[in-house]
C-alpha cells in the first residue's frame, strides 16, 4: 500500500477460523471462558476509603516536612539550592504544606482532595495562602497537620461534606 495520501478503502472481510488459527489471532470468543480479576483496592467505593486515604496522605505529608529544613514557602517543592521543581521531581527536598500533600499522594497513589480538604478545614484558608503567610512558622504547620489527622480520625470526614458545608471547592491536583 503506497503512502501517497491516496485513500484506500477495502470492504471488511471475514477471516475463516482456520486462517485465524494459523495467524494466531485471538479475540473475544464465546468458546473461550473469561477470567475475572479482583478489583484493585483503590477502586473500592470512595465513601469507604475517603477517611483512610486522607489520614494516610496527611500522615506521610507530615513526615515529609517534620523537620524544619524540609519545609518551604512560596513553592510546592524546591531543591536544597532553593530551585523550584515539581513535587514529583527526584530533586525535590523541601516542600510547602500542599506540596507535601501532593508528594505524599503521589508516593501512595492516593487522591489529594481528601487530605487537602481536611487541612483547609483546620486552617480556615486555602492551604497555599495559609502556608505562605509571612508570619507562619514550621511548628504551626506541623500542628495543623496533627489537628487535621486527629479530626479525620475522629469523624467520618469526606471532601463532599466539606464542599457542602463550606461552599468552597476542593481541587484534585495529583
Amino acid at each position: 500500500m503506497p503512502f501517497d495520501c491516496i485513500p484506500v478503502i477495502d470492504p471488511p472481510r471475514q477471516v475463516s477460523p482456520a486462517a485465524a488459527d494459523t495467524l494466531d489471532i485471538r479475540g473475544f470468543s464465546p468458546a473461550v471462558p473469561l477470567r475475572s480479576r479482583a478489583s484493585p483496592t483503590w477502586f473500592v467505593s470512595p465513601q469507604q476509603r475517603g477517611t483512610n486515604t486522607a489520614v494516610a496522605v496527611l500522615t506521610r505529608a507530615r513526615d515529609l516536612i517534620s523537620e524544619e529544613q524540609r519545609w518551604c514557602k512560596r513553592a510546592f517543592a524546591v531543591t536544597w539550592l532553593d530551585i523550584p521543581v515539581t513535587t514529583g521531581s527526584r530533586y525535590a527536598r523541601r516542600f510547602c504544606a500542599l506540596g507535601a500533600i501532593k508528594r505524599a499522594a503521589r508516593e501512595l497513589r492516593l487522591p489529594v482532595d481528601g487530605a487537602q480538604a481536611a487541612l483547609e478545614r483546620q486552617t480556615g484558608d486555602s492551604v497555599p495562602d495559609w502556608n505562605d503567610d509571612k508570619t507562619r512558622t514550621h511548628s504551626e504547620v506541623v500542628a495543623a497537620f496533627d489537628a487535621a489527622i486527629a479530626f479525620s480520625l475522629s469523624t467520618s470526614f469526606s471532601p463532599r461534606h466539606y464542599v457542602a458545608t463550606t461552599g468552597r471547592n476542593v481541587t484534585n491536583a495529583t
